[in-house]
């Protein structure tokens, strides 16, 4: 459970340190990351189409060539042409809940891009605690790169010797995990624009904070 443990007690002066620009800087890279990481898993679903289009056509032209001899190196054939199918079109199809995924990864970044520009638009927090939330955002930000590593390693390897129910398992296990980061993320978010409505001095105050967070 992620924990807010800012002082109550008023608002430091902001200024300029540089842990703040540091931890800016990692954070950018983490993002770079992941969107390397989710362009791979898009470019993966072309590649798994394309090798479900390559044996099937395999399928055809050894079904034309030796339809009238049903020979035994044709039936090993086309076992093992049919065993490379089928995990094939079961990897496009646990892409489905793949792409789920990936759409909440998504979603994460921008949610963190949109919550760290208001904090930093907000006088309530000095620049210490601007880097707080920073080494807060890193961590799940981190994260979540190591669950789409996870999840890239499951649906990339032809060659893995997982059956299909321990790589839904594992799909099931990224999908779950990136819920967790999205709402430990939220979660932040909230207590923040909270603890800035406490901090407000006066009505008109509160007023902005509302206004800034969108809180009703």
């Amino acid at each position: 459970m992620i924990c807010l443990f800012f002082f109550l007690t008023g608002t430091e002066v902001k200024a300029q340190i540089p842990g703040v620009s540091l931890v800016t800087g990692v954070i950018k890279k983490v993002i770079v990351a992941i969107d390397l990481k989710v362009q791979q898993l898009q470019n993966q679903t072309l590649v798994l189409q394309n090798a479900e289009q390559q044996l099937e056509n395999s399928l055809h032209l050894s079904s034309l060539n030796g339809i009238s001899d049903w020979l035994s190196k044709e039936k090993e054939l086309y076992t093992g042409y049919y065993q490379e199918l089928n995990k094939v079109r079961g990897l496009i199809a646990d892409y489905d809940a793949v792409k789920s995924i990936i759409s909440k990864q998504k979603q994460l970044v921008v949610e963190y891009q949109q919550a760290n520009a208001l904090f930093h638009r907000d006088a309530h927090f000095s620049a210490s605690e601007l880097q707080y939330m920073g080494n807060i955002y890193n961590g799940i930000l981190q994260e979540s790169l190591r669950n789409l590593d996870e999840l890239l390693l499951v649906v990339s390897d032809l060659s893995t010797r997982m059956d299909d129910a321990e790589r839904l398992q594992k799909i099931s296990e990224a999908a779950k995990a990136m819920q967790t980061n999205l709402d430990h993320l939220r979660q932040f978010n909230r207590q923040n624009a909270g603890l800035s409505l406490l901090r407000a001095k006066d009505a008109q105050d509160r007023q902005n904070v509302k206004q800034l967070y969108g809180i009703n």
